[in-house]
């Protein structure tokens, strides 16, 4: 970390705001504490935290750190995982500010290199712009916020064509759409979409939406 004349003497005070990521981006303000990122992604307004819940730390300066989810997410297997229940709230902020002391104060860890903003969910003067509630959101970030929990969805688990067809619509082709249904893929734990889809269809077509919104970066 680049010294400063007068540093922090607590590390956590270099971070200026925490930020909640569920698969429906239903957070978008800056919160000011990991409690109250954690708290959003266990709310009802969650939208499968579980699956896609990301708390990303802001540091003073545009920098960033992502805080890793095995804090807050508990997975059983290959496809089962929740979020940790409230009352274990205390003892998972107590490790989460343990973690991030340690990572501010490595020698090894850099987090002087500002993060570019297409690789973040918003830039911070993105995250300042939102704190003003008066500020009018755009047409395409309020249609999308008002939709309901069953839109682009299926009711039922989506079918093999559902599938193709979504991915299809993704990657702009047929050739595309096999090229990543038969590519290991990370959000699968480097299986590939055809072989995941046999056993949960739901899944496959769930990470096709996130990908197809930019909720995840691949």
């Amino acid at each position: 970390m680049t010294p400063s004349s007068h540093p922090p003497k607590d590390p956590l005070a270099l971070i200026f705001a925490y930020r909640a990521i569920d698969l429906r981006d239903r957070f978008p303000q800056p919160l000011e504490s990991f409690r109250e990122a954690l708290e959003c992604l266990q709310s009802e307004r969650s939208y499968m935290a579980a699956m896609s819940g990301e708390i990303i730390a802001y540091l003073r300066g545009g920098y960033s750190l992502t805080i890793p989810d095995e804090f807050f997410i508990r997975r059983s297997g290959e496809l089962d995982a929740t979020l940790v229940p409230p009352e274990e709230n205390d003892a998972v902020c107590a490790k989460v500010q343990a973690w991030l002391r340690k990572t501010l104060t490595r020698r090894d860890v850099d987090t002087t290199k500002g993060v570019p903003a297409e690789e973040r969910p918003y830039s911070l003067d993105q995250l300042l712009a939102q704190c003003n509630p008066q500020a009018p959101n755009p047409d395409e970030l309020k249609a999308w916020q008002d939709m309901p929990d069953v839109g682009r969805e299926i009711l039922e688990a989506p079918t093999e064509t559902d599938i193709w067809q979504a991915a299809e619509r993704l990657f702009e082709s047929r050739e595309g759409a096999e090229r990543w249904m038969t590519s290991p893929e990370i959000a699968l734990r480097g299986r590939t979409p055809a072989d995941v889809v046999v056993e949960d269809p739901q899944l496959v077509y769930d990470l096709i939406l996130r990908l197809e919104y930019g909720v995840f970066r691949r």
